[in-house]
């Protein structure tokens, strides 16, 4: 059964060709055979796309240049392209653990018949000295998503039959909108918990230290679908904001070590 399921891996490029051979050797070496590597491209003024033409690759490789604006948008352009049984978002820089995680992954699928599901992270800092593994919750609870996102979308592997049910992605949201796409997936079907790590994660991106923006529209986005009583909207306004300065004080370290 194996054989009838296609992976589609998606990977966000823009001025990348420091970090797009990691992610191109990370998929192409992959032991499963039916991937399709859909590259959107945001109209990088660098050597991204000769590099990835130039690449040797393994598996089906498309690029499309991205013609909107946004990371929200280039998700979708990803999506609309995509026909692949499962769907995983691998930006440039991030890498698959190693070469059989696919195949865990489709095993798991086809075994569990799930809708969606998220597995483990590996965060690494810039020149790779600190590494954090997130380890797998021991049950899924939705209160999760009060004060984060919980779910690393590097990780996380959505199915073409939940993606039509959620839609696309919220172009209006230029931080979180993963996290609003997860809530509203949430809301179709639990995700199923993998017990394994899937991504390394590049913690250094331009996303990933906006610290301060991604609290004020973490806050705009759980206040949408999660309405609290002023209190406890107020306790948990302090602890993500007190999360967001932790986060801010150490990009510095995943900055140079």
């Amino acid at each position: 059964m194996n054989n009838l399921i296609e992976v589609d891996v998606i990977t966000l490029t823009k001025n990348s060709s420091n970090c797009i051979l990691k992610t191109l050797d990370s998929v192409s070496t992959q032991d499963y055979k039916y991937i399709n590597h859909i590259i959107v491209d945001g109209n990088s003024t660098d050597k991204t796309v000769e590099l990835i033409n130039q690449y040797s690759h393994q598996k089906k490789v498309i690029i499309f240049q991205q013609n909107g604006v946004g990371i929200a948008n280039a998700f979708n352009v990803g999506l609309l392209k995509s026909s692949g049984n499962l769907v995983i978002f691998l930006n440039s820089g991030d890498s698959l653990v190693n070469e059989v995680v696919i195949t865990k992954i489709v095993d798991s699928y086809v075994k569990e018949k799930w809708l969606w599901a998220f597995g483990e992270t590996i965060s690494l800092s810039q020149k790779q000295y600190l590494k954090r593994h997130i380890k797998q919750y021991t049950h899924w609870d939705k209160n999760l998503f009060l004060s984060r996102n919980p779910i690393c979308h590097q990780s996380t592997i959505f199915s073409q039959k939940l993606i039509q049910k959620v839609g696309l992605y919220d172009e209006q949201l230029t931080l979180e909108m993963d996290y609003d796409f997860n809530i509203r997936a949430s809301l179709i079907a639990q995700p199923h918990l993998l017990y394994f790590p899937i991504s390394y994660y590049d913690t250094t991106g331009v996303s990933s230290i906006k610290v301060f923006k991604h609290y004020r529209m973490h806050r705009e986005v759980r206040k949408k679908y999660f309405p609290l009583s002023p209190i406890d909207s107020l306790k948990t306004d302090i602890f993500c904001f007190l999360k967001a300065c932790m986060r801010f004080m150490m990009i510095p370290i995943k900055m140079f070590l």
